[in-house]
C-alpha cells in the first residue's frame, strides 16, 4: 500500500492531484483544512485489514514465508516474517484520533448550546456539572427533560432520570455465595471492604460460614491487616502466594458457603496487573467486584474500569462516599460503563459502613454533598424517585 499527502488551494484541485498521481483507484483516507488550503491523505493498493490493525494500535499480522523460501543454513524452520509498521499508518492513526476528538468536542459544544436555549435544561446542565457529572451524561439527562417542565420540578426530574440510569444487581452478590474476589487499584479500601462484606454475611448466618483469603503479600502488613480483621470478626483467614497455592487453597475451602479474596492493589498502569488476572482466571469459579473510590477523578476512574475490564467484574463497589463532595463523577463512570453498582461504603466501621447500593438514595445525596451553588427549593427532593 502506498500512502501520499496532497495539498492544494481547494478541494477540487487536491482531488485532481490525487487522480493524476494515483489514478482512479485511489482511496481517500482523510481530508482537512490547513493554513494554505486543504490536505488530503490518499492510498493506492489499499489493504483494509492492515489499516484496521494500525488504527487499533496493533502490530500487523505476521505473514508466513513462501513455501519455496530458502532453508535456514543450520537446518532450522524459516521464521515467520512480520510486516513492518508503516510510519505513515502510525501518523494516520494519530490524525484520525485527533480528528475524532475534535468532532466529538465540537458536537458536544453545539449540543450544549442548543440545550441551554431551554431554561429547565440549562438549569439541569448547571446542576449536574456542580455534582461533578460527566458532560456527555449531563447533556443526555438534560435532553430528556421535556422543554415545558415546570421549573420547580426540574431538579426532581433530573435526579429521577439519573437514578434510572444506575444499574443495581437484582440479587446481593455475597448472598449468592461461592468465591468472590475484590479487585481494584491501590488505596481504594479493598481490605477493609472485604472485612465489611464478611461481617455483613456473618450477620445473616454464622461467622464460620465465610473465609477471607489474602493475596496481598507484596504490601508490608498486607496479610496481617486482613488477619487482624478476621480475629476481630471470628472469621477464618488464609494466605496464598502463587496460582498453585490459591488453587489448592480454594479446593480446601469448598465447604465454606462464601470465600472472599482480597487481591493486591495495583495501579491500572502496572504491568503486573495481567499476571494478577491470570491468577484469578486460573482458579475456577471465581467472580469479581471492582472497587472504585467515590472521590477519584472522573477521567482516572474511566481509565481504571477500562484496564480492569479484562477481569470481567460482575459489578462495582463505591468506597469513600464520605470523602467526596462531588459524587457525580463516580456515578457517571458506573452509568456510562454499564457496571452494576452492588455496594457503597461511607466510613471505616465494620460492618456498619457498608450498604447495598440504592439508586434513589445516591442521587439524593448529590444535592446534599455538592458544592454550594444557586439556591434550590429543597421540597423538589420528593420528586426524585427511581
Amino acid at each position: 500500500m502506498k500512502i501520499q499527502r496532497f495539498t492544494a488551494a481547494d478541494m477540487r484541485s487536491a482531488l485532481a492531484r490525487v487522480r493524476q498521481e494515483q489514478g482512479e483507484q485511489a482511496v481517500i483516507l482523510t481530508s482537512r483544512r490547513v493554513d494554505d488550503g486543504v490536505e488530503i491523505v490518499a492510498a493506492t493498493d489499499y489493504d483494509v485489514e492492515l489499516v484496521r490493525q494500525a488504527l487499533r494500535g496493533e502490530a500487523p499480522t505476521p505473514v508466513a514465508p513462501p513455501v519455496d523460501a530458502a532453508p535456514d543454513p543450520h537446518g532450522r524452520e524459516p521464521a515467520l516474517r512480520a510486516i513492518p509498521v508503516d510510519p505513515e499508518i502510525v501518523a494516520l492513526r494519530r490524525e484520525i484520533v485527533a480528528m475524532r476528538e475534535t468532532i466529538e468536542r465540537e458536537l458536544g459544544r453545539f449540543g450544549e448550546e442548543r440545550l441551554r436555549g431551554v431554561r429547565v435544561r440549562a438549569q439541569a446542565l448547571d446542576d449536574l456539572a456542580r455534582y461533578g457529572c460527566d458532560p456527555d451524561l449531563a447533556r443526555s439527562i438534560a435532553a430528556s427533560i421535556p422543554a415545558d417542565t415546570v421549573p420547580g420540578r426540574s431538579r426532581g426530574l433530573q435526579l429521577a432520570l439519573l437514578a434510572k440510569s444506575i444499574l443495581i444487581p437484582t440479587h446481593e452478590p455475597i448472598l449468592e455465595g461461592g468465591v468472590l474476589a475484590l479487585i481494584g487499584a491501590t488505596g481504594v479500601g479493598k481490605t477493609t471492604t472485604a472485612a465489611k462484606l464478611a461481617a455483613r454475611y456473618a450477620q445473616t448466618g454464622r461467622a464460620r460460614d465465610v473465609a477471607l483469603v489474602s493475596l496481598d503479600g507484596s504490601r508490608v502488613g498486607g496479610h496481617e491487616q486482613l488477619a487482624q480483621f478476621g480475629r476481630q470478626l471470628g472469621v477464618a483467614t488464609f494466605e496464598a502466594d502463587s496460582p498453585e497455592t490459591l488453587a489448592h487453597l480454594l479446593e480446601r475451602l469448598t465447604d465454606y458457603p462464601l470465600t472472599i479474596i482480597d487481591t493486591p492493589g495495583l495501579s491500572q498502569h502496572d504491568r503486573r496487573l495481567h499476571a494478577q488476572f491470570n491468577w484469578i482466571s486460573a482458579a475456577r469459579r471465581i467472580r469479581s467486584l471492582l472497587v472504585l473510590p467515590a472521590n477519584g477523578q472522573c477521567g482516572d476512574l474511566f481509565d481504571v474500569v477500562g484496564r480492569f475490564r479484562c477481569a470481567a467484574p460482575e459489578g462495582a463497589i463505591l468506597t469513600k462516599l464520605d470523602e467526596t463532595a462531588r459524587l457525580g463523577g463516580a456515578l457517571s463512570v458506573v452509568i456510562k460503563q454499564r457496571l452494576p453498582l452492588a455496594y457503597v461504603t461511607d466510613g471505616q466501621r465494620v460492618p456498619e459502613d457498608i450498604h447495598r447500593a440504592q439508586a434513589h438514595r445516591l442521587v439524593l445525596r448529590l444535592g446534599e454533598t455538592a458544592p454550594v451553588g444557586r439556591d434550590h427549593d429543597h421540597s423538589e427532593n420528593r420528586h426524585a424517585t427511581a
